[in-house]
Order: structure tokens, then sequence, then C-alpha cells
């Protein structure tokens, strides 16, 4: 059943936070690659992070899209997004290559690229070579723009999505710009996380024998 209080709430936040919080996702992206408007990027951009944190904006996105803010929910998160605005990529891959940077600095599955432009790079992005699949940054970032606007097409449209979203933004706020003066010192006794910690296991990850399949 539609909670109109809730939805009153989640249409005032998409309203003032959605597009901000897109550009502090995939505008950090680019800030961080460097990136041009036909896809070539600085050879001085911290080019791994900007792949680290398009992997970590995919994640958010879908967090917003299902909702799910369950600590063991990566995956769903991945799942459920990819297959509905980025299917033509693999979400099991993006997944693993979201969990080897963070925790291995190693991107398995995929060959990370930077170079030329988006045209040069046109039929080549996602192709399998015998050091991974082809993956482009400025394609990749194209492709995550892509899949947010028709995201965000849907979210306007519907209740149970703009719900969702506000739940998992309540839970989960991104990264964003914070004032220093908005920092105020407490007790070490009273800091609560908003997550518990896990210990992680490395099994969680592929074998080595998958990373180029």
């Amino acid at each position: 059943m539609e909670d109109k209080g809730e939805l009153f709430f989640a249409n005032a936040y998409l309203k003032k936070h959605f597009d901000r919080i897109v550009d502090w996702a995939v505008g950090d992206i680019k800030r961080c690659s460097r990136i041009n408007p036909d896809g070539t990027c600085d050879n001085n951009g911290a080019l791994v992070g900007a792949f680290i944190l398009w992997c970590c904006a995919i994640e958010y996105f879908g967090g917003l899209y299902t909702g799910n803010a369950d600590n063991g929910g990566t995956l769903k998160r991945y799942r459920e997004f990819i297959n509905k605005y980025m299917p033509h990529y693999d979400y099991q891959k993006i997944y693993d290559l979201r969990w080897s940077l963070l925790h291995y600095y190693s991107p398995h599955h995929f060959a990370l690229v930077h170079e030329n432009n988006l045209e040069f790079n046109k039929d080549k992005h996602l192709m399998k070579t015998n050091r991974g699949i082809y993956l482009h940054l400025g394609w990749s970032i194209k492709d995550l723009e892509l899949a947010i606007n028709n995201y965000k097409k849907d979210l306007e449209s519907s209740s149970e999505l703009k719900i969702k979203a506000w739940r998992y933004y309540k839970k989960q706020l991104p990264i964003m710009p914070v004032e220093i003066g908005e920092l105020k010192p407490i007790s070490n006794s009273l800091i609560v996380t908003g997550t518990s910690i896990q210990p992680i296991s490395a099994s969680g990850t592929v074998a080595e024998s998958n990373w180029f399949k």
C-alpha cells in the first residue's frame, strides 16, 4: 500500500537531490579521469580511480533502483540495475571487477582502456581479447549516463521506484560535499556506524582461471 506521506518526501528529495547525485557520482568520474567530450582522457588523470568510481556509481544507482540497502545486497544491486538499464554488460563480471579493483587492485575479466576517442573505440568496447574484455572508459561513462537517464525517466513516472529510492537514500547517503563547519566532535562512546563491520573472505571473488572469461 502506497504511503502518501513517504511519497511526498520522496518527491521532494528527487526534485532537490537526484541531479546533484548524478553530478557527484558521474561528474566525479569525469573530473577524476579528466575526460574530454570525445571520450579521450588526460594521461595524468586518475584513470584506475575513475573505473573504481564507475563501479561504485553503478552499485549506488542499483541501490536507489532496488531500495535494497542490505549489507549482503551488492550482487542484487548490480544484477537488477545492469539487467534493466545496461543489458549489454554482464552483471556478474562487473560485480567481480568492482571486487577485484577494490580488494586486489586487479581488473579481473577486463582490460581497462582509456586511449583514443569514442568513435575509434566504438567496435572495440566490450570486445573479448586475450587480456580480457576491452573496457573503454569513455564508452563506460557514456553507457552509465544513458542508463541513469533511462532510470530517471522510469523514476519520474513510478511512485514505487520513488519510494524505493527515498528509502535507500535515507540509509545510504551518497558521498557529497559537506561544509567543515557541519562536522562536530562527539565522544567516541557515541559514535555509531551506519553498517556493521563484517569479515570478508577472499574466496568471495572469482578464481584466477576465470578472470579473462
